[in-house]
């Protein structure tokens, strides 16, 4: 028998053994998640016999059209079903309990990162489109030393409050599609950030007022997770990253219309649940943006 619930204090060790089973996070990222953003009542459960097998979490956030009109939203996160119980329908089970909230929250959209690609085909299935891109390049130091810049410019890279990175990432994006987070999720990407040795930034050119979130991988590898900035200025800042974060390798994820001088792959990398008769469609050429996913 299964049973459909919200998360109940006393259940988290039951939840941090799902998640290693289903993602194979080490514990310390798992003790880290569950200190700094886990919400029982964010947080749905699925019990199988009186054992919870699946879960997901759902957060607040909001999805910003270009004409600046906005829309409560849900994303669903960590989207977990233990692997003895997978193929059984449990995942669909919790988002049908999920869509419910929504209705009752009114709440309007949802969206969703899958894990993995193949998984992109299961949300189409359950109501899912593809919503929203990112573009990833893979450059190496050398190559950054030997990146063009049309004018030369002062560039200021320094740490940030999150609630003044808020301020310039509504800023950047503004007349774009793409999905606005809580001050509190910005403070949580900070922690994500700082436990890496690294943070989020200001980066201020001239009269430009950008923003970038960066994650050190290894010692070698650095993501530079979001960069939001005019694309004539995107070269200076990744020259003053390499100064400040040393490293061999930079994973650079921009906005799809941000980059493409810099090569890399345009692919999708978030959905959105459109309820039927509400009179909005999102397309393609929305090149809708995402940024933060907490992978």
């Amino acid at each position: 028998m299964s049973e459909v619930r919200l998360a109940q204090i006393g259940e988290i060790i039951r939840q941090k053994e799902l998640w290693k089973s289903c993602f194979g996070d080490p514990d310390s990222y798992i003790d880290f998640y569950y200190a700094n953003r886990y919400k029982d009542d964010e947080t749905a459960v699925l019990l199988q016999d009186g054992e919870i097998t699946a879960m997901l979490t759902r957060i607040p956030v909001q999805t910003v059209l270009p004409d600046n009109r906005s829309f409560s939203t849900v994303m669903l996160y960590a989207i977990a079903t233990h692997p003895n119980y997978q193929n059984h329908g449990f995942a669909t089970k919790l988002m049908d309990f999920s869509h419910q909230y929504l209705k009752a929250e009114k709440m309007e959209l949802s969206v969703l990162v899958p894990a993995q690609r193949k998984l992109f085909d299961f949300y189409r299935r359950q109501g899912y489109q593809d919503g929203f891109y990112i573009r990833e390049t893979l450059i190496s130091r050398d190559r950054v030393v030997s990146l063009r810049i049309h004018k030369s410019c002062n560039c200021t890279i320094s740490t940030i409050t999150p609630e003044e990175y808020n301020h310039r990432r509504s800023k950047q994006l503004s007349g774009r599609l793409f999905i606005s987070y809580a001050d509190e999720d910005i403070a949580y990407q900070k922690k994500l950030s700082q436990l890496s040795s690294a943070d989020i930034y200001a980066v201020d050119i001239e009269d430009i007022q950008g923003c970038l979130a960066v994650e050190r991988i290894t010692s070698e590898r650095v993501l530079i997770k979001e960069i939001l900035l005019p694309e004539d200025f995107i070269n200076v800042a990744i020259k003053q990253i390499v100064q400040l974060l040393p490293a061999e390798e930079y994973i650079l994820r921009t906005p799809p219309y941000l980059g493409e001088h810099l090569g890399g792959c345009v692919r999708p990398f978030g959905m959105i649940r459109v309820p039927s008769g509400m009179n909005l469609v999102i397309t393609p050429d929305d090149l809708g943006y995402l940024g933060f996913a907490f992978d």
